[in-house]
């Protein structure tokens, strides 16, 4: 279980891959602010212009963080 510093965004999972939700973050607008959130079962997928994406296994749906400097 881990602390993120998250967008309010989700890409349910369905039928999505890890390429789909890194189309996605290409192609979302994040305007808002993160905020902390705990996150159980998260997997790390990708960065991509500024965003982090990970997969949470556990709740079956893709997350978004800014990157980290």
């Amino acid at each position: 279980m881990g602390i993120y510093n998250c967008f309010d965004a989700i890409l349910q999972d369905g039928n999505h891959t890890d390429q789909d939700a890194i189309n996605w973050a290409n192609s979302f607008c994040f305007e808002d602010d993160a905020t902390e959130q705990t996150i159980g079962y998260a997997r790390y997928v990708a960065t991509t212009n500024g965003v982090d994406v990970y997969y949470d296994y556990g709740a079956d749906y893709y997350f978004f963080c800014p990157t980290e400097d």
